[in-house]
């Protein structure tokens, strides 16, 4: 069954199929082995959720569900990616994404 934060990330994959953008769900993590050691996903500590490319730009979205907030790495990842001029969100639901996104 899937959790509020996943139905909101598919939503918004949903929306963003429907408005000509890319959207790439990051599925970060750390699995246990059977061995018992630990393999992680590759990807930085702290990446956002959904990764969305329009034409022109990228944007690092992090979904949550009140009330939960982003992680230090999270917000700290976001802040480095929008010192670099990329576009940032924490979207508590579909609007708030519609409305990070309105800008183009």
């Amino acid at each position: 069954m899937a959790t509020p934060e996943h139905r909101l990330m598919n939503e918004i994959r949903a929306w963003c199929g429907e408005h000509d953008l890319i959207c790439i769900r990051a599925n970060v993590g750390r699995v246990r082995l059977i061995d018992g050691t630990y393999f992680d996903t590759g990807l930085p500590k702290g990446y956002p959720d959904l990764t969305v490319i329009g034409y022109g730009w990228i944007m690092f979205c992090e979904t949550k569900i009140h009330p939960r907030k982003p992680t230090p790495e999270q917000l700290n990842f976001l802040a480095e990616m929008k010192k670099r001029g990329h576009k940032t969100l924490v979207a508590y639901n579909l609007n708030d994404f519609i409305n990070g996104v309105s800008f183009h």
